[in-house]
């Protein structure tokens, strides 16, 4: 991966049953702000409604491979990642090229 391209962050996960409300609560007033301050911007939001993969598919969009790294090892995004995973389960996390596609 090129350290002077756009990369993508791709967060997968399910949400268990009776934590809808609060995990959209903490997603959309806590996590999405705080990723954006450390250099991660929200591009895609997708939802499985039929078959087998992960309910929940986030992608994050860096300038570069080293924003993204340097936004993954600062405390504030461990710390919001932590307190994410309270909400679901299943959680796996990738950082991509950059495509003008869906990637999974």
């Amino acid at each position: 991966m090129s350290y002077d391209e756009p990369v993508k962050l791709i967060l997968t996960y399910d949400i268990p049953r009776g934590l809808h409300e609060s995990y959209f609560s903490f997603v959309t007033g806590e996590f999405v702000p705080q990723a954006n301050t450390v250099g991660l911007e929200l591009a895609e939001v997708w939802e499985t409604v039929y078959g087998e993969y992960p309910q929940r598919l986030i992608v994050f969009v860096a300038q570069d491979a080293r924003t993204a790294n340097a936004a993954l090892n600062s405390n504030r995004f461990k710390r919001m990642e932590r307190k994410l995973q309270r909400y679901v389960k299943n959680y796996s996390r990738r950082l991509v090229r950059f495509q003008p596609h869906f990637q999974f």
